[in-house]
């Protein structure tokens, strides 16, 4: 399904992970991107504390073996003063039941994030990437 409010789009995810037994979900929220390039602090700022709040009904759901990614594609400072893509690295939070404390670095590329689903799922790797599931 494809939406761009952030409420919904979490709470459709949070739906997908109640009912599903196993795989992927992929969400994308789309609207601090909007927020950023609007340079809206205000609207980044209500959109970030919508997602911390649904991303924490998400982590209650999650069972031991599975893993919670949370990044972004790129950066987008709201207060910059221009509406182009920032620069600056982006986050990459992971949660795993019981992990904590583990640093995975600076990552070298996005890639690493798809190279880690790949080994998760037993599939080929991808041309770029290095999995971090080691570390988890």
């Amino acid at each position: 399904m494809s939406c761009v409010d952030t409420k919904t789009v979490l709470e459709l995810t949070i739906d997908e992970v109640k009912n599903m037994k196993s795989g992927f979900i992929c969400t994308n929220v789309q609207e601090t991107d909007l927020a950023g390039h609007s340079q809206n602090s205000r609207w980044y700022k209500e959109l970030l504390e919508i997602a911390d709040e649904k991303i924490g009904e998400i982590i209650t759901l999650l069972k031991e073996e599975d893993i919670l990614v949370v990044m972004a594609d790129h950066g987008n400072d709201p207060n910059i003063r221009h509406n182009r893509h920032t620069r600056e690295n982006v986050p990459l939070l992971i949660y795993k039941k019981g992990i904590t404390g583990v640093s995975l670095g600076l990552r070298s590329s996005l890639s690493d994030v798809g190279a880690t689903v790949c080994e998760y799922f037993d599939v080929k790797q991808p041309q770029n990437g290095s999995s971090f599931l080691r570390f988890l």
